[in-house]
């Protein structure tokens, strides 16, 4: 990935970092915060392609269907992947919140969570794939 422009390998290396700590969170049975760095790790892969497809800045949100969408990249993507964009969009807005960390947390299982951060990894994987 060296030939990738200095901006797009910078979100990729945080994409890559937020993902390491997903783990560590996991690891230590922080899964409503792990889910959150599976969010984070998203988000900033996606914007690396928006960033390598239009060579601006991406846009501020953090929702990552609206991302996907500003990115060009949602009509290629499955249904599984469509879901857990829906689905990681709520750890991020919502886990800011107290009233919702509750109700969020008791969804954020071992294996829930686990699921989550095998399907992030795959995305990531995919997403890196469409880096020029």
């Amino acid at each position: 990935m060296e030939e990738l422009k200095p901006q797009t390998l910078n979100w990729i290396e945080i994409a890559d970092e937020d993902h390491e700590v997903a783990g560590h969170l996991f690891n230590n049975k922080k899964y409503l915060h792990c889910l959150f760095f599976c969010q984070q790790a998203i988000e900033k892969a996606v914007k690396a392609v928006y960033y390598d497809k239009y060579n601006k800045t991406p846009p501020r949100k953090h929702d990552l269907v609206a991302l996907a969408k500003n990115a060009g990249i949602f009509s290629e993507m499955d249904e599984i992947r469509k879901d857990l964009f829906v689905l990681l969009s709520q750890y991020y807005i919502e886990s800011r919140y107290a009233e919702d960390r509750k109700e969020l947390a008791k969804n954020c299982t071992r294996a829930v969570s686990e699921d989550i951060i095998k399907k992030t990894s795959e995305v990531l994987k995919w997403l890196k794939s469409k880096l020029k």
